[in-house]
């Protein structure tokens, strides 16, 4: 993980069959549990909920939800974004923000708080 190496970062949609690594992620980093609604939420999101992967580990995550507003709107709410400590500072945290823009632009949501 040293500078000036090209940083192995590849991203992947949370489903049914991955649920289970959000839910490990959220363990290690947050000190809170996430109610069945979180999740419910996050796998409706779409897109806009991803895993983060460096050469292949698990190493962080962003989940959203989306809310609708009045005339139709819809707002993209980032729930939480993570990294695991070893792993900080090598733009993971970036890339999945940038990721979450993209998608944002494509589905052309109104806010992305």
């Amino acid at each position: 993980m040293g500078a000036g190496r090209e940083v192995a970062i590849s991203l992947d949609g949370v489903r049914g069959k991955n649920v289970m690594q959000l839910k490990k992620l959220n363990t290690a980093l947050f000190p809170v549990r996430y109610n069945d609604k979180y999740y419910a939420d996050a796998l409706a999101s779409g897109e806009f909920t991803k895993l983060a992967y460096y050469s292949d580990i698990c190493v962080g995550s962003i989940a959203c939800r989306l809310e609708k507003k009045e005339g139709g709107a819809i707002r993209v709410y980032i729930m939480t974004l993570g990294v695991l400590a070893p792993y900080r500072g090598l733009g993971i945290a970036k890339h999945t923000g940038n990721l979450l823009a993209c998608s944002d632009k494509q589905r052309r949501c109104h806010q992305l708080l």
